[in-house]
């Protein structure tokens, strides 16, 4: 009984990963162009893009891992607060590794930019990042957990 609800669970969670990743690359590509790269510009951004996105893609399967297993274990009303915090701990090193990673990208990539590129670049990535994580009243919340 507890291994379909589980696999019904990962398929739900990986189902609304992939719709706004979707998205994103949508909103991305549209940017991109209206960057006006020079394909020299052009290779060297997607070599950075290369260069990181197994990392992000191995810390977005891993953080999915830990949030179903959180999940479990707090349902679970014998669970071990010690495993318990560990994991939310676990959890919050991977979200900081994404974010120190996608810092590293984003000023790699700005430096293959010139300067009107670049204000774009950030003026566009820094949104999307708001956007992404619901604004300042939610970021501040999630800092609270």
């Amino acid at each position: 009984m507890r291994q379909p609800v589980a696999i019904c669970i990962f398929v739900l969670l990986l189902s609304f990963l992939v719709a706004p990743a979707l998205f994103a690359q949508d909103s991305y590509t549209e940017f991109e162009r209206g960057l006006n790269l020079s394909d020299s510009q052009r290779m060297r951004a997607e070599g950075v893009r290369e260069k990181y996105i197994n990392d992000w893609r191995s810390m977005r399967q891993e953080s999915m891992r830990k949030r179903i297993e959180l999940r479990e274990l707090q349902r679970n009303p014998q669970a071990n607060q010690q495993r318990i915090d560990r994991t939310q701990r676990e959890l919050q090193n991977l979200h900081r590794s994404r974010d120190m990673s996608y810092e590293q990208y984003r000023s790699e990539v700005s430096r293959v930019l010139d300067e009107r590129q670049r204000r774009r670049y950030n003026s566009f990535t820094d949104s999307e990042r708001r956007n992404r994580m619901g604004g300042p009243h939610q970021r501040m919340r999630r800092h609270e957990r």
